[in-house]
């Protein structure tokens, strides 16, 4: 009994001809007069009987304890802030986690659903929902390695007790679908699990007794509200006919046990005021203080997460002071908010870019520290900031795509961010203006890869035309040929309009530097970049966590393709209506196993980057808007954040 919650095994009860009286005993409920017992036209043995009767008992106890459950089957033990979770999210209908990076989210979302899944007396589906389909593919791909006892930091886990119970296609497969439409796996007790991705329209009006949110400060407010709505359905309803003849009615209706509820979990690290999940937050905190049972909220920072206890014994860490204090030094916004778990006030109405803009365009990949395949087309920004720590080298690709109608049209990737003091640490040296022109030398040869000694593939160098470079022109170091790295002679580079009084000096310098004056500038490029954001033609790296790695999922497009092909051969064939068609495409290309999930180790280099891209973020995100009479408005960072953040990035 969980909250007057009756756990019990639908076939025992449709085994009970016996009558209350064995019910009473099997399930151990003091008062039998208002337990339900349906008729049944066929006895079972009494063997079969005292079999079910044991496995109601086990299961009952361990619907009561999910945390033993997970340690005698899985042989896995829960921190005690991840078993106290476990405890109080079981039965509740709304459970919020704002926890820290580190504390272990994705982890205990899966574990949440395979214990459900295993011990539920009824078909328990749950969908596993993100922003995007990497990001649900990543949780239930942890999910998979658990059920494969692949998970190097659990010593000793049986997994495979979970991997048993999942039901295969054939005799091939381990059960665990990989397909475009998202990653999925069925039980023999007909429960299911599903990642969902983004396309909020092709997924609406489905049913489910869970949807898990991964990482939901994230997510757009229409896919968080399309999605809760699979577990709208109260499952105490009742419908049907009586054995008399007549309709079920409230009395009848009182009998049934009552279900656990459908449930909503939504877990995520802080991200800013603005979010449906701050709101939530919010919300929930004020109904589970006032006692509101369908409720349960927890705020777990990285202080509890440092100080892990295991029936209350401390034992080490996955995360460190240290690895914090870094974060603090590359980007302190970010560190507050997914380490501290304090949310962000952004730009507030005056700010130039939502953070759900920038989200909406971040896609993972790995960045790019050379033209690799020597056909990239790339534009190179160069801010000589005077207090050199925050000197910066921006580096873009330009490339061509297609628009909904079919169309070319232009589009930008950010492919490296590089703060030049970072650089100079690695390199023990402290990186003054000529080693910062130097190593730009160095980024501009490394991106004209597969260039000529024009350099074709830059389509141009943009620098900053302030006094960053303690009053002299940055451009004046780069007009001279120079000797790179690799032994061979490399062209000088000039702004001809800029610096018009050199090209009789330097007449072989090639013109790709464009010095681009701030005060003339900067208000022209700002309203260019909240076009080009808003307008999702500027694409991101997704967040980083700094774990050494990124994990994305590799779509075999070629055999897609195919595939697409053969399937609408046959059913154009049909003569099929257009949403029929596009029905049994989608069932069709479910069946296809063309993805999988590929990780990747990062080098110094490739971390650095991400941080610094991510840094970029903040700092766009907390710029504002101040109006000026002469209609060129200017740009600036949020007073409260002026003293916290640079602008030098965006």
């Amino acid at each position: 009994m969980i909250d007057n919650v009756v756990l019990y095994d639908e076939r025992i009860a449709n085994a009970c001809y016996y009558g209350p009286e064995f019910v009473k005993e099997l399930l151990g409920i003091r008062d039998h007069e208002n337990i339900y017992v349906p008729h049944i036209d066929y006895p079972f043995s009494q063997r079969k009987l005292e079999g079910y009767k044991q496995l109601a008992k086990y299961r009952s106890f361990y619907q009561q304890n999910p945390v033993r459950f997970i340690k005698d089957f899985f042989n896995i033990q829960l921190l005690d802030s991840q078993a106290w979770l476990m405890t109080e999210a079981w039965n509740k209908q709304n459970t919020l986690i704002l926890a820290s990076r580190a504390f272990g989210k994705s982890f205990w979302s899966v574990l949440f659903c395979m214990a459900k899944q295993m011990l539920s007396t009824y078909p328990w589906n749950c969908y596993i929902a993100s922003g995007s389909a990497e990001q649900s593919a990543t949780t239930f791909k942890k999910l998979e390695d658990i059920a494969h006892d692949r998970v190097e930091s659990l010593m000793n886990s049986t997994g495979k007790i979970f991997a048993n119970e999942v039901e295969p296609p054939n005799a091939s497969g381990d059960g665990f679908s990989h397909n475009p439409s998202g990653f999925e796996y069925h039980l023999y007790n007909d429960s299911f699990c599903k990642s969902l991705t983004s396309n909020v329209s092709r997924n609406r009006g489905k049913r489910a007794a869970c949807v898990i949110y991964d990482e939901t400060s994230f997510l757009d407010v229409e896919l968080i509200r399309v999605y809760a709505a699979f577990c709208a359905v109260d499952k105490d309803f009742k419908t049907g006919v009586n054995e008399d003849g007549t309709a079920f009615n409230n009395v009848t209706m009182h009998t049934m046990p009552p279900e656990v509820p459908n449930q909503l979990v939504y877990v995520s690290s802080a991200s800013s005021t603005d979010t449906e999940f701050y709101r939530m937050y919010r919300e929930y905190s004020k109904k589970m203080i006032m006692g509101d049972p369908n409720y349960f909220v927890a705020d777990i920072d990285c202080e509890l997460t440092m100080r892990p206890t295991v029936n209350g014994t401390r034992i080490k860490s996955a995360l460190t002071r240290e690895m914090i204090n870094a974060s603090l030094a590359t980007s302190p916004e970010k560190t507050r908010r997914e380490f501290f778990n304090l949310f962000s006030t952004d730009g507030g109405e005056n700010a130039i870019i939502r953070r759900g803009a920038v989200t909406r365009n971040e896609q993972t990949y790995k960045p790019v520290l050379y033209n690799d395949t020597g056909e990239r087309k790339i534009v190179i920004c160069y801010d000589p900031a005077r207090s050199r720590d925050n000197s910066v080298i921006l580096v873009g690709e330009i490339y061509k795509d297609k628009d909904i109608n079919g169309d070319i049209e232009y589009k930008g990737r950010l492919l490296n961010c590089i703060n030049l003091i970072d650089i100079g640490k690695k390199r023990k040296s402290p990186m003054q203006t000529p080693d910062q022109v130097e190593y730009l030398k160095e980024v501009i040869l490394d991106y004209n890869q597969g260039g000529d000694e024009n350099y074709s593939n830059i389509l141009g160098i943009y620098i900053d035309a302030g006094s960053g470079g303690g009053g002299v022109n940055i451009a004046d170091y780069l007009m001279e040929d120079w000797v790179g790295k690799d032994g061979k002679k490399h062209k000088g580079l000039i702004d001809r309009e800029y610096s018009a009084e050199y090209v009789k000096k330097f007449p072989g310098a090639v013109d790709k530097i464009h010095l681009m004056s701030p005060t003339k500038y900067k208000s022209e490029m700002y309203e260019a970049m909240i076009e080009m954001v808003n307008q999702n033609k500027i694409t991101f790296t997704a967040s980083y966590d700094n774990k050494g790695h990124l994990t994305f999922i590799d779509w075999d497009e070629k055999k897609l393709s195919e595939e697409k092909e053969k399937i609408a051969k046959k059913l154009k064939a049909k003569k099929l209506s257009i949403d029929e068609f596009e029905e049994k495409m989608n069932e069709e290309l479910n069946k296809l196993e063309n993805v999988q999930m590929k990780t990747e180790k990062l080098d110094w280099a490739e971390e650095a980057a991400l941080a610094g891209i991510d840094a970029l973020k903040e700092e766009i995100i907390n710029m504002q808007r101040i109006r000026r009479e002469s209609g060129k408005d200017s740009f600036e960072l949020i007073p409260e954040k002026k003293n916290s953040l640079n602008d030098d990035r965006a």
